[in-house]
């Protein structure tokens, strides 16, 4: 029993999967708790450069977020009998865990936002798996460890100004450019695993000595490599109202990685065209914004699973947040009490290849220290 629990554990932490989920790089946690529907309203936060540099045409702060921590795991609060009473067999404990998708992410980014430029560092350790069919179980494996920075800038075509009475509204029309770029070491594997095969076997025999064993016997490789990063935006604001129309391409031409230990391939990260818009109104006791994006349209996806739609609500000291991204809901809130923001919720996923084939069903929380805003441009 002790051996197959720390071979779960282990895999968990070091495994990544489900080859067909789509993968973001950085992501916002409010645009989770959106259904990730975020491309228009990407400057509110500080991952913007993540989702399109063009819209870091929008800022005029000078914006540091030391801290960004997410933690993210299983959502098992409807689904703990599964994990009661574990049999004591590898054969036992496949049947139980068949088709439920095990996940795991701990990742930080620190960021600085000056005017029309941001620079991030991150690291991002992210742990899917899913194992299925019950005649020969296979473990679905899609691991990655990121290691990394990234920076971007804008350029207005088009110049917007503040609003000095509504500021999140811009006034007057904006067209930007932006331009990305970033570097990254990462660990991973990308694979199909047979759980009965020689070589896992021998491993859960031997015990399973280290980490590095468990990701050894999956294929686990390192590398790193560059990818960059353009996008477009254009906003018109008027009164207390704007409406932002984004268009992103990220990883032109696919970011891959060169190899410097392991035996099997780095996987790469796909480029993704990606679009979205955003209506946002400010009033003086709240502000709200819905956003819709389509994306990525160049993945040969189907039409439901390029489809995000998602709201927040804003007061002092509480946002609100929902949306639908790929069939799924997904719904959270936040709390911002300076040095401290904290946003947790559900966010569910598409994990399999078609639409609404397999849910990833997910619980998070992101916590913010020591935001710091200055107005100096």
């Amino acid at each position: 029993m002790g051996k197959t629990l720390k071979l779960l554990f282990i895999t968990l932490l070091s495994i990544n999967v489900l080859a067909f989920e789509k993968f973001f790089l950085g992501q916002s946690p409010r645009a989770m708790l959106m259904g990730n529907a975020w491309m228009g309203l990407a400057n509110q936060d500080s991952f913007t450069v993540f989702y399109n540099p063009a819209s870091l045409g929008a800022n005029y702060d000078v914006d540091i977020s030391p801290v960004n921590f997410i933690l993210a795991g299983p959502n098992a609060i409807d689904d703990m009998d599964r994990f009661n009473n574990l049999p004591s067999d590898a054969a036992g404990i496949a049947d139980q865990l068949m088709g439920y998708p095990l996940y795991l992410e701990a990742s930080n980014f620190s960021t600085i936002k000056a005017h029309h430029f941001s620079f991030s560092y991150f690291t991002k350790n992210r742990a899917n798996i899913v194992l299925k069919n019950r005649v020969n179980p296979a473990f679905n494996v899609d691991y990655s460890y990121d290691r990394g920075f990234i920076a971007g800038f804008a350029f207005n075509l088009i110049g917007g100004s503040r609003n000095k009475q509504k500021k999140k509204i811009m006034k007057g029309k904006r067209l930007s450019l932006g331009y990305s770029f970033k570097y990254l070491t990462r660990e991973g594997t990308r694979d199909k695993f047979d759980i009965f095969s020689t070589n896992i076997i021998t491993k859960i025999e031997n015990g399973l000595g280290s980490i590095d064993d468990i990701k050894n016997t999956f294929g686990y490789s390192q590398g790193s490599g560059a990818g960059h990063d353009i996008g477009i935006e254009y906003a018109n604001g008027w009164g207390n109202t704007e409406f932002v129309a984004s268009m992103a391409v990220l990883d032109i031409g696919d970011t891959y990685f060169k190899k410097t230990q392991g035996d099997g391939e780095v996987p790469r990260i796909n480029m993704a065209v990606n679009t979205g818009i955003a209506v946002k109104q400010d009033w003086k006791a709240f502000d709200y914004s819905l956003a819709l994006d389509v994306k990525p349209i160049n993945q040969g996806l189907s039409f439901g699973r390029m489809i995000h739609f998602g709201a927040q609500l804003n007061i002092p000291f509480f946002g609100f947040f929902a949306g639908l991204g790929e069939g799924y809901l997904n719904y959270g809130a936040e709390i911002r009490l300076w040095p401290v923001t904290i946003t947790a919720g559900f966010n569910n996923v598409e994990i399999g290849s078609e639409y609404q084939e397999t849910k990833g069903d997910r619980l998070f929380v992101f916590i913010s220290l020591f935001d710091t805003s200055m107005d100096i441009f």
